[in-house]
């Protein structure tokens, strides 16, 4: 799988950005603040259907403009595909267009799926250091992108929980609509056990490659291992009796979440631990140790997808070589030039240098949102 061609019309600091890439590695370099990780999301955008950086649309409209459109030429296993963004800001409303190959696309599920990514950038360190959320949101994408099915999953259980949470709140307030509950906690149990059920597997099929990379980035030194926790304290694997646990549990806060007016289980409260050699990582882990755990992750998320979809992600390294001592900075550009994956990598300084062949390089210069392909040297 590789990106061809990429198409930006205002999209953050790019008024027309139109350009092809190699199929291997595409070093993006410059100064800081000019739009290099601009130029990362937009690549991202196209695999996700949205940006990595921003919840909202409107902040990726180039500023004094209405839309920005985002389209990409992708190569991947069934062949050429047009992948097309187009996003409208109005004064009441923000507008969503997504076409696959000229052909409007109803759910973001049947965009997933035509372009794959995974992004290494140093906000990635919040997968150890931040909230539960965040980690939760590691295997979620990860599933989206390798089974489009798991997204419809998502946002059934959401607008099922928003039902929910709609009726206890009520309950509290006014003490009316305890029968009701039922109807909402046995679709809601449905949809909480598909979806956990779908989380152990990917850990399961993670932590063997996760445990391997972190072998090799730390020469056999540290045992990395990622485990799940149901609300955040039970440490369950695939196998489990998961229905009773999830019935137990809601017993359990009834009462809880009717003074409280909000639910108190389900794949929303979950987390996965990361230890190393057996210690919480985020609580005794050096920095050092928490950015390589994090790269044995990305390394093991390019195998997870090879495995899953037959083909390998594209891989988007913001400004992460800087942050790597040099044995991790080695071994991870030996992985980028050894197997087949197209590769796009921003840095503040001359980067060709660190690459052995650099034949299958392409070097482009981004200045104030203009990129310019550059001689390699």
């Amino acid at each position: 799988m590789y990106l061809k061609k990429i198409t930006l019309t205002n999209y953050r600091n790019y008024e027309h950005l139109e350009v092809n890439f190699p199929q291997k590695i595409n070093l993006l370099q410059g100064a800081n603040a000019q739009g290099k990780t601009n130029l990362l999301e937009a690549i991202y955008y196209l695999a996700l259907g949205r940006a990595y950086r921003s919840f909202r649309e409107d902040p990726l409209i180039k500023w004094g403009q209405q839309f920005f459109l985002i389209k990409g030429e992708v190569e991947n296993r069934h062949g050429l595909v047009n992948l097309a963004v187009l996003v409208e800001q109005t004064e009441a409303i923000t507008r969503k267009e997504i076409k696959v190959n000229s052909l409007k696309i109803e759910r973001l599920s049947d965009f997933f799926g035509n372009l794959t990514a995974v992004l290494f950038a140093p906000e990635n360190l919040n997968i150890v250091q931040g909230t539960p959320a965040l980690r939760r949101k590691l295997l979620d994408d990860d599933l989206s992108q390798v089974s489009p099915g798991y997204y419809l999953l998502l946002q059934k259980h959401r607008q099922l929980l928003k039902q929910r949470n709609h009726l206890l709140k009520k309950i509290k307030i006014t003490g009316k609509g305890y029968s009701q509950i039922e109807v909402w906690d046995e679709q809601l149990k449905t949809t909480a056990a598909q979806i956990i059920n779908k989380r152990l597997a990917v850990l399961e099929k993670l932590n063997p490659l996760t445990r391997l990379m972190q072998r090799k980035l730390t020469g056999g030194r540290e045992n990395l291992e990622l485990k799940y926790l149901f609300n955040r304290t039970q440490e369950i694997k695939k196998g489990v009796d998961l229905v009773s646990i999830i019935e137990s549990t809601a017993q359990e806060v009834k009462e809880r979440e009717y003074r409280r007016g909000i639910t108190l289980w389900g794949p929303q409260r979950d987390d996965f631990l990361l230890t190393l050699n057996g210690q919480n990582l985020k609580i005794y882990g050096s920095q050092g140790q928490q950015r390589t755990a994090v790269l044995a992750i990305k390394l093991a998320e390019l195998e997870f997808f090879k495995s899953e979809s037959g083909e390998y992600p594209l891989l988007l390294l913001d400004d992460v070589l800087s942050e790597l001592d040099t044995q991790r900075r080695l071994y991870l550009l030996n992985i980028i030039q050894e197997k087949p994956i197209q590769c796009f990598l921003t840095t503040t300084v001359q980067g060709s240098s660190l690459f052995r062949n650099t034949s299958t390089l392409g070097s482009f210069y981004v200045q104030n949102g203009v990129l310019k392909e550059k001689m390699i040297e």
